[in-house]
């Protein structure tokens, strides 16, 4: 518990420090919550509330993903070009701990983006429609963004040496998964080939279901919250993580 917590608390002071990091992790998903309404034209305004909730909700997810895949990654090769782990590699440190206290930073710095973003977004206009349960279940959708995209950062971070390449891989996964899994274009409008992605991918999937109990199925345009979407959603979240933690133990650790 003590390796978790001290790597929590390194990784977060370092993530604050890089202030470049911290405004385009922050700013990037608040300019389009500010910006995309504009093409909401003449809608009702009940009606664009909640479009501007899905969205919030869609900029939340966002923000993960860049969180998770992108910073994530590009700490680990940062700190592997300082020979960070070439160091902690004779010390009795478990790899798996040390990972955990990565990923526990990765949801740190999500949780402080989110409630910067869910402010914002109440603050331009935005309005939900749900009660306390299903609150409760689009937190646990939002944890499994958080679990997913750490796990592909992990991933990305066993494999691609280099802050800067690690850190765009990561940028560029982000963007696919934001403008082919359903979150830049309405469901209904992407081929069926996507719309498959969009059900699949555990972030799309989760981040559909949190959107469909908070904001209605008029800004998803169908119901994710089928059992073996469900099911699907947490299955892959775990074994993507699973993987990730695995590749790095094995991977950061023994060559770096």
């Amino acid at each position: 518990m003590n390796v978790i917590l001290a790597v929590t608390g390194k990784s977060l002071k370092e993530f604050l420090r890089e202030r470049t990091v911290v405004f385009w992790t922050y700013a990037v998903p608040l300019f389009f919550l500010l910006v995309l309404p504009v093409m909401y034209g003449s809608v009702p305004a009940d009606v664009v509330s909640r479009l501007k909730g899905g969205l919030t909700l869609t900029m939340v997810t966002f923000l993960v993903m860049t969180a998770g895949q992108s910073n994530l990654p590009g700490s680990i090769a940062t700190d592997g070009e300082r020979g960070l782990y070439l160091k902690m590699a004779s010390m009795p440190v478990s790899p798996w701990l040390e990972g955990l206290g990565r990923m526990l930073a990765t949801t740190a710095t999500s949780i402080l983006g989110g409630l910067l973003i869910l402010v914002s977004g109440f603050m331009y206009g935005a309005s939900f429609d749900c009660g306390l349960t299903e609150a409760l279940w689009a937190m646990g959708f939002s944890l499994l963004t958080v679990v997913a995209s750490a796990g592909v950062g992990l991933i990305i971070a066993a494999f691609v040496r280099g802050e800067s390449a690690a850190t765009h891989t990561g940028v560029a996964l982000t963007l696919i998964t934001y403008f082919l899994g359903g979150m830049a274009l309405p469901y209904p409008r992407l081929p069926a080939v996507l719309q498959a992605f969009a059900r699949l991918h555990p972030v799309s999937s989760a981040n559909a279901a949190m959107v469909y109990l908070l904001a209605g199925e008029e800004f998803i345009g169908y119901n994710p919250l089928s059992a073996v979407q469900t099911v699907s959603s947490i299955v892959s979240t775990t074994l993507i993580f699973v993987v990730g933690m695995v590749s790095y133990s094995r991977f950061c650790w023994r060559r770096r």
